[in-house]
């Protein structure tokens, strides 16, 4: 060791008791008084304002709690003090009289009570700080009250300061912020279903709006919504029978207790402009009526030449609070969107070579994708008309601080004229026809939804034991609609008749000369009709027992029922709507169980177990050449399972979650050689196939999430998963044991936003993505390899004329990589049937906006 250490140590020995010695002596004098603010949940309560009163002097001090919700008023002369706190959303706490002794301290926790369902978030532009972490779900589900740090499940929430932050304005551009979650694009970017832990979603069955069911396969603007909730992996004894992709619940915008008047102008693409206003606040007698309006519009020229992407929305929420513990909410939007222009999606064929030899390679896309600027993988007259339109309404009742209630139901209409590009691949060498969608597949053309919701929340104790119990019932009537005549298959060509092109020779086609088809009725035979119907119901039960102060069982239940129906309307039926035979009725239960321990208030270590149903998949129908057995019938109701274990904790001013699980679900595929009178001379050949359950998908993983404030400058939001899709006991030696398509083993992402301490109000962000390499098809013969994606954005935040003014400009993918963003199965194991879709990622992409109060 250096001589120079020996003297230096001591010195600093010295230097420090020096300076302790007058500390220690100042506290001798004086005292100081602490606590913690919580909740009626016991969640610790941040950003309380609190006020000291010394009782002889009425000398005032004020201060706040920090993030762990505690706070410290120190060095107080002896005497006799008051504390004061008031937080949003709660009724004022006030301490009894406090004396304090020369060097003691007194600790005072306050307890608050909720102020009422009558309160409102008090948003007001520029004041959010959260560091994109979120503790608590929307109120009013099976959730309960219980905070996201107790809950045995993983549970993320995309905030609302990190989509504004970020400028998304749909769910793919928002889900990258969480590596937990992802996302099958079924027609482009606007048509896509949420995924968590590699299991693909259902077009409802998954997604809710303010916790009642809607069909998520259309248009949804970020502009009206305040956070999107995510529960990974099973929700069936949750929110009733789903897949097993996770539970995605979109929260409205809810009126705001202040004034808030918001214009937003933004500027994307070649020439793409947007304008849109959020307005809030409340009027009438004691505020009893409360409005939130969010309007948009927005027009121009896409990325790519010749296109257009047109949005319009119209967002309205109000409520009024009938009484002090009753609120009447009620909502209402209209959201459409015009894209036409852009890529296309491509579709490639699995080997035709019979399952039971199969292992040949098939028709696949290129390993790097190619640019989606170039003008030709979509067509200018081709592309999407989505309308959704919903309405809420809901009753939210207070019977006291414990026991809560809501009730609710919703509609949704939803219009999709899906005319976009299908460019289907001929061989490995990237020669393509292009379709339209519409005759390539039969795509829906209309959702109607009608949704419910009625919960009881609330709390007691039975021998000292606690119960945070929540019971209730949730179901939706699903109606989809098809032509009454399908669009023929007619290859796209160009002027001088050219109906081919290749990946890397895209070409400009032109429109067919009998136009595109369309769902307009003009006689019996046009036009569209019901021709399917889902009725669900589920009763549920939820209960967290605290049965010691650091030990928690968690128990729950969901009694399901499901209803189908499917119908047919063709020359065949003298155009009337037809039931045809194989509708089905199912009922389960779908069982939960967890044990959490809490080694301190900030910490949960836990173990659960779920079990769920979810409704069958219906055996298609036989076709000219091929017979299917059990054609429209439904298979038994599928049953998923699922282990996990996590570890969460909550520090300082970051939030952190773990877990580890195992998620088993069975699919079904159609398989041959099978011996069935039905099939008459086919019986045994590849022209005779009966659709049954044939193997399980099981997923191993490991995710972890991060959020929060790392120090005063710099706040950060990141993850990743790995993952370990395969498929098992397929029936086909090629596919068994394979990763499942599309799905990468490994997924991370990390935003990052720098507060530059030198230049007040300017903010640097970075965000890194990286997505490992995934399999293009289901015997994995290639890969796709893996990529990263860096965006870079800059704001910067001032007052002008006394109001906040904010200018964001983000540049998405700035290094320019190309890459396919997802990969779709056709066939879940790569029978001779069915084709795999894939579509192009988004390329470089800068983002402007403007947004002032007024």
């Amino acid at each position: 060791m250096h001589k120079g250490t020996y003297i230096y140590y001591p010195l600093c020995l010295v230097a420090t008791l020096l300076l302790t010695f007058p500390a220690l002596a100042q506290t001798a004098e004086t005292g100081q008084i602490t606590g913690v603010v919580t909740d009626p949940d016991r969640t610790l309560v941040a950003g309380g304002r609190l006020t000291l009163t010394n009782q002889q002097t009425k000398a005032k001090t004020t201060g706040a709690t920090d993030v762990q919700g505690a706070y410290t008023f120190p060095a107080l002369k002896p005497g006799a003090y008051r504390v004061e706190v008031d937080a949003a959303n709660f009724k004022p706490g006030v301490s009894p009289e406090l004396r304090v002794a020369a060097g003691k301290t007194v600790n005072f926790d306050f307890a608050l009570t909720l102020a009422g369902v009558t309160q409102s978030v008090n948003v007001s532009a520029g004041t959010v700080e959260n560091a994109y972490r979120v503790d608590n779900v929307a109120p009013g589900g099976p959730l309960g009250n219980t905070p996201i740090l107790d809950l045995p499940y993983s549970v993320n929430v995309i905030s609302r300061q990190l989509i504004d932050d970020t400028q998304s304005r749909n769910f793919k551009e928002a889900a990258k912020y969480l590596p937990l979650v992802s996302f099958q694009e079924m027609q482009g970017p606007e048509v896509l279903r949420p995924e968590t832990r590699g299991m693909q979603g259902s077009n409802m069955q998954n997604d809710m709006k303010d916790g009642m069911g809607i069909a998520v396969t259309t248009p949804s603007a970020l502009e009206e919504y305040e956070q999107i909730e995510v529960v990974n992996g099973l929700g069936g004894p949750l929110f009733g029978p789903a897949n097993p992709s996770g539970m995605f619940n979109f929260i409205t915008k809810r009126p705001t207790e202040e004034r808030l008047e918001e214009l937003e102008l933004d500027y994307e693409g070649n020439t793409v402009a947007t304008a849109h206003t959020d307005l809030g606040g409340r009027f009438g007698k004691n505020k009893m009526f409360g409005y939130r309006t969010n309007l948009l519009v927005g027009d121009g020229n896409g990325y790519v030449t010749h296109s257009q992407l047109r949005r319009q929305l119209a967002s309205v929420a109000g409520d009024i609070r009938a009484t002090s513990h009753t609120t009447i909410e009620g909502n209402y939007s209209y959201y459409n969107v015009w894209q036409h222009g852009y890529p296309g999606w491509f579709a490639y064929a699995p080997t035709t070579a019979s399952p039971s030899t199969q292992g040949s390679k098939s028709i696949l896309i290129p390993e790097q994708a190619p640019n989606p600027t170039r003008e030709g993988y979509g067509q200018s007259f081709s592309g999407v008309n989505l309308t959704s339109q919903i309405g809420e309404l809901r009753v939210k009742h207070d019977f006291n601080e414990s026991w809560h209630l809501v009730v609710g139901g919703l509609h949704q209409i939803a219009d999709r004229n899906i005319n976009t590009s299908v460019n289907q691949l001929a061989d490995n060498t990237g020669d393509y026809k292009s379709y339209t969608a519409n005759s390539f597949s039969s795509l829906a053309p209309q959702f109607q939804v009608v949704s419910d919701l009625a919960y009881v929340t609330g709390r007691f104790s039975t021998w000292k034991i606690r119960h945070d119990v929540s019971f209730g019932t949730t179901g939706y009537r699903f109606a989809s609609w098809s032509p009454v005549t399908s669009p023929s298959k007619t290859a796209l060509c160009t002027a001088q008749g050219v109906c081919e092109a290749n990946i890397a020779n895209p070409v400009i086609d032109i429109i067919p000369p009998g136009g595109l088809f369309s769902y307009t009725k003009t006689s019996p035979s046009t036009g569209i009709y019901v021709s399917s119907t889902i009725r669900q119901q589920g009763f549920s039960f939820g209960d967290s027992i605290m049965l010691a102060p650091k030990w928690f069982l968690r128990v729950g239940a969901s009694q399901d029922w499901t209803w189908t129906s499917s119908y047919t309307d063709t020359a065949a039926t003298g155009y009337s709507k037809t039931a045809i035979p194989g509708g089905y009725t199912s009922q389960g239960v779908s069982p939960t169980a967890s044990i959490s321990f809490k080694p301190r208030g900030d910490m949960t270590i836990y173990a659960s177990f779920v079990d769920s149903i979810q409704a069958p998949d219906i055996a298609g129908t036989s076709t000219a050449t091929t017979i299917i057995t059990n054609a429209s019938q439904a298979l038994p109701a599928y049953r998923s399972k699922e282990g996990e274990i996590g570890y969460k904790l909550r520090v300082r001013r970051i939030n952190f979650s773990t877990a580890f699980f195992r998620l088993d679900r069975p699919f079904a595929n159609y398989t041959t050689n099978v011996v069935n009178p039905i099939c008459g001379a086919q019986s045994g050949t590849v022209n005779c196939e009966t659709f049954q359950i044939t193997g399980d998908q099981r997923n191993y993983g490991i995710e972890t999430m991060m959020s929060g404030r790392i120090v005063e400058s710099l706040m950060v939001t990141g993850g990743l998963t790995v993952l370990n899709p395969k498929l098992t006991d397929t029936g086909i030696a090629a596919t068994s044991d394979r990763n499942f398509v599309g799905i990468p083993d490994f997924k991370s992402n990390v935003l990052a936003e720098y507060r530059v301490p030198v230049l007040t109000g300017t903010f640097f962000t970075l965000d890194w993505q990286h997505v490992g390499r995934r399999a293009i098809d289901d015997i994995n013969s290639e890969y796709t390899p893996q990529y990263n994606t860096f965006d870079f954005g800059i704001k910067y935040s001032t007052k002008v004329f006394g109001k906040l003014t904010t200018w964001r400009v983000t540049v998405n993918n700035a290094t320019g990589v190309h890459y396919w963003s997802t990969l779709g199965p056709g066939s879940i194991t790569g029978a001779s049937s069915g084709s795999y879709l894939a579509h192009l990622g988004d390329p470089l992409l800068v983002t402007a906006s403007m947004r002032f109060q007024f």
